[in-house]
């Protein structure tokens, strides 16, 4: 038994390692819900509810964004990290060692649960320390209780998943598509508002919004009792065994594991000889690379998800929580318009900004791009050709919101459109401008994604992508302000409210410079090959010698003249 517990401790403790190592897990298992909560508390004010007991509004908030710490790291992340590890072989490779599966499986368990244990004890202890949330002792057990059950739950159900889907990429693109709109619809990203009843009845029959109200209440300093709610606790264990079971079959001997299908291309004798004769054309060149960006975009469907899929279900849900899209606002302005306007706004950021220059970092990191700087193709062709690409799944994106809008909230087609096009197209270019110069400053794949969404998901909150009429703290307005990503949402929503008055030029203004701001950036820093620490222009690292098996070169000394009358 001590002996059992010794492997899974140092399982454990080995998951915890790597999870370390991998920045993008920290900042969006443990670092957004609290960037969330914080964000949330500085929109609404924080105002004292009840007076004589201290209590704040975010006493309230506190539940939903530690349940979301909870369901990000023990569900999204340990599926995601356990199909990458079976798709780069790290998971055959350990099971031909003597480590018993159940302590394999057990580890990469043990760690998402600590990570989520982490996320949600830094969620609670920011808001007792800075925005008076109350910790109240007489529910502790019932919170701790609560934690462990719910660990265990999504981490059942995270496990299944990841055995059952073919690819690292499905895996992702199908776990935050269950969690982000489960988490509209399970009170995390709304306090005090009211859902229409098939939205409350799809909440219910999933554990997310039982969590949340596990949580709530046992925090809630207005109920009395020992915080302990059996029927939502049910309905928790009875989804961590259902998960557990899928898994169980997806373990099962003999079952043959899921892969993606792969097409044999068939080589062709044409293949061999060249097409053309002649140098391509500047629009060939630039063509063939925007085909390549869309090539590489299609076959990730994470980034099919996040670029296209998730933009047009937030059309959906997020108007439908926040009173209907037909609500006409105080402006004027139909409420599903506003958000269409944001949400493409949203969708073209994530794609250009975020998908687009991360596909460049790898291929940077890969060496895919050192190769490619062999060949004739320009830069500038390179960079104009993934622009271009982005600025295509962009403008698909928008096509399927403004499709979406007119059906589900009747949205009429705005005098403005041709406006809101321009702006739309400026948007998307600066941002992916702005996406590859991001992944120019920074060194690997991975960090670049950690900027990039680290940067875009809290600016959305401040930008008036995902709330409007809030009236922000000044501070947070200026930091807004100074971004791009607001004066986008701006613009467009400008463009497509009552009555527009043509380009708000202003806000054009803004976008043209940070373009412009980006472009002088990739002209000084752009690099075909990866960074290394150390490297300079034309020297080579001392890693790079020790690999050559070169030695430091070393300024010869002065040899003395040997003289005349010395015996030889």
């Amino acid at each position: 038994m001590g002996r059992d517990a010794g492997i899974l401790a140092r399982q454990v403790r080995h998951e915890l390692a790597t999870l370390l190592r991998t920045p993008i897990t920290l900042i969006l298992s443990v670092a957004f819900p609290l960037a969330f909560f914080v964000l949330l508390a500085a929109l609404l004010g924080n105002e004292t509810i009840d007076v004589r007991g201290g209590v704040r509004l975010a006493q309230f908030l506190a539940p939903g964004m530690a349940s979301f710490g909870v369901v990000m790291a023990s569900f999204s992340f340990l599926a995601v990290g356990l199909a990458e590890a079976r798709a780069t072989g790290v998971l055959k490779r350990q099971g031909g060692t003597p480590l018993p599966r159940w302590a394999l499986l057990g580890g990469r368990v043990g760690a998402a649960v600590l990570l989520g244990l982490l996320a949600c004890g830094l969620v609670l202890g920011t808001g007792a320390a800075f925005y008076g949330v109350q910790i109240l002792g007489r529910t502790m057990l019932a919170v701790v209780v609560t934690l462990a059950v719910a660990s265990l739950t999504f981490s059942m159900l995270g496990l299944a998943l990841a055995l059952l889907l073919p690819t690292p990429q499905a895996t992702l693109a199908v776990t935050n598509g269950i969690v982000i709109p489960l988490a509209f619809v399970s009170d995390i990203f709304m306090v005090g508002g009211q859902m229409p009843a098939w939205m409350e009845s799809l909440g219910w029959a999933f554990p997310l919004k039982h969590l949340v109200a596990l949580f709530g209440d046992a925090l809630n300093p207005f109920l009395a009792g020992s915080g302990f709610q059996l029927d939502h606790l049910a309905v928790l264990a009875a989804w961590g065994v259902a998960g557990a079971a899928l898994a169980a079959w997806a373990l099962r001997p003999g079952r043959p594991e899921a892969t993606a299908r792969t097409r044999r291309v068939r080589a062709r004798p044409g293949d061999a000889v060249p097409r053309r004769a002649a140098r391509p054309s500047a629009a060939a060149l630039v063509g063939g690379q925007v085909a390549h960006t869309h090539a590489t975009l299609w076959r990730d469907a994470s980034a099919v998800f996040f670029a296209v899929v998730f933009p047009v279900v937030l059309v959906a849900v997020v108007p439908t929580v926040n009173g209907g899209g037909d609500l006409v606002m105080d402006d004027g302005q139909q409420l599903g318009v506003f958000y269409a306007a944001t949400m493409a706004v949203y969708g073209a950021a994530v794609t250009a900004y975020v998908n687009m220059p991360s596909t460049l970092a790898e291929d940077r990191e890969r060496g895919a791009l050192k190769r490619v700087r062999g060949t004739p193709l320009p830069t500038w062709a390179m960079l104009a050709g993934r622009v271009v690409g982005a600025l295509v799944v962009a403008l698909l994106t928008l096509v399927l919101i403004a499709v979406l809008a007119r059906v589900m909230f009747a949205a009429p087609l705005q005098p403005g459109w041709a406006v809101a096009l321009g702006t739309f197209v400026l948007a998307a270019v600066c941002f992916a401008v702005l996406g590859i110069a991001v992944a120019s400053l920074v060194r690997s794949a991975q960090g670049a994604v950690g900027v990039a969404l680290g940067t875009l998901l809290p600016l959305a909150f401040i930008s008036d992508i995902f709330v409007v009429g809030v009236a922000y703290p000044p501070v947070v307005d200026a930091i807004g302000w100074f971004f791009p990503l607001r004066h986008a949402a701006r613009a467009m929503t400008d463009a497509v409210a009552p009555g527009a008055a043509g380009p708000a030029w202003a806000h054009l203004a803004v976008l043209a410079a940070w373009t412009v701001t980006g472009v002088v950036v990739l002209a000084l820093r752009f690099r075909w090959e990866p960074h290394e620490a150390g490297a300079r222009p034309g020297r080579r690292t001392r890693g790079e010698r020790r690999r050559r098996g070169e030695r430091r070169s070393r300024r010869p000394r002065a040899v003395a003249p040997a003289r005349a009358d010395a015996p030889t």
